[in-house]
């Protein structure tokens, strides 16, 4: 399996706080101590110490290189994670984001952890604003789900407090705006979704296997490029309903859609199935790809 950039950082900066509170380590010890080979140890070692070179815009991890060259680390210099240093209000932003992750249960054990130690650390209780408070019991199930590639049927609400069953392919947990959602393919919709968490009554685990692989639509970027506002007539809410942190107000007749665009021809493309409803759009750089997307439904049919 491919090594994850994720799981390589943690044992790293793992290496570095060891080495920290321990003094002069052989490879050998370390590689025995988080279970990796001594060229693992041996390239990490090389890799913090080559991005921390004089010149960087922080202050530099230095290692011996008369230690190095024995396979043993040696710290002469560490300005690069003891002396960290939060204000409170970062403080209780990091647990605010990292708590939010935990209930979407998309929290590495390393997040767990820090989040723990922040805890204990900050003076005053933290309030944690946004977060969904998902019941353990959902998150767990769709979790099961995800892991052995099963379907999960949902007892789920959407932003018209219409509630439904959905069959789903359970793909993964993230988190968007601070919420809590499932990217998926729903058996109703017959397409990709993200379903927010917080609006889901059960989940129930089902013997079926996974049909749909996980898009690769750039829909589902955490990044967004730009914001955009939508006026769709009622008739055409559906299609906005499950935009990722989108908000929805009543505008008489119509409804106003305002939501992050992280693939403006993804989104174009959900559009132009209500297309007659639609009302307005900005800003024009979404209308521009409504345009091309109509202009290849075009081009198909003659």
């Amino acid at each position: 399996m491919a090594e994850q950039a994720r799981d390589r950082l943690v044992l790293m900066l793992g290496i570095l706080t060891y080495v920290e509170r321990h003094g002069d380590t052989p490879f050998s010890d370390l590689a025995e101590h988080f279970g990796v080979s001594v060229d693992q140890v041996r390239a990490d070692i090389n890799a913090l110490w080559l991005a921390s070179e004089p010149g960087d815009s922080w202050s530099p991890i230095d290692f011996s290189a008369d230690a190095y060259d024995s396979d043993v680390a040696a710290l002469v210099r560490n300005d690069g994670v003891s002396q960290v240093r939060l204000s409170p209000r970062e403080a209780v932003a990091l647990v605010g984001a990292l708590s939010t992750m935990g209930a979407a249960g998309a929290l590495p054990e390393a997040g767990t952890q820090a989040l723990d130690k922040l805890r204990t650390a900050l003076s005053e209780p933290v309030t944690v604003i946004g977060d969904d408070h998902v019941a353990p019991e959902l998150r767990e199930a769709l979790l099961s789900a995800i892991s052995r590639y099963r379907q999960a049927r949902l007892d789920y609400t959407d932003a018209q407090d219409r509630r439904t069953t959905r069959i789903v392919d359970p793909h993964r947990l993230v988190v968007i705006d601070g919420h809590a959602y499932l990217e998926c393919f729903c058996r109703r919709a017959e397409d990709y979704r993200v379903l927010r968490l917080e609006r889901m009554a059960s989940v129930e685990v089902l013997d079926g296997a996974v049909e749909h692989p996980p898009t690769d639509s750039a829909g589902f970027s955490l990044t967004p490029a730009f914001s955009a506002t939508v006026r769709v007539a009622r008739a055409g809410r559906f299609a906005l309903e499950d935009m990722p942190g989108v908000r929805i107000e009543d505008a008489e007749e119509d409804v106003i859609a305002t939501f992050d665009v992280a693939d403006a021809a993804w989104v174009a493309g959900r559009l132009l199935s209500v297309a007659p409803h639609l009302r307005e759009i900005q800003p024009n750089r979404l209308v521009d790809a409504l345009h091309r997307q109509a202009r290849s439904v075009l081009d198909v049919q003659r």
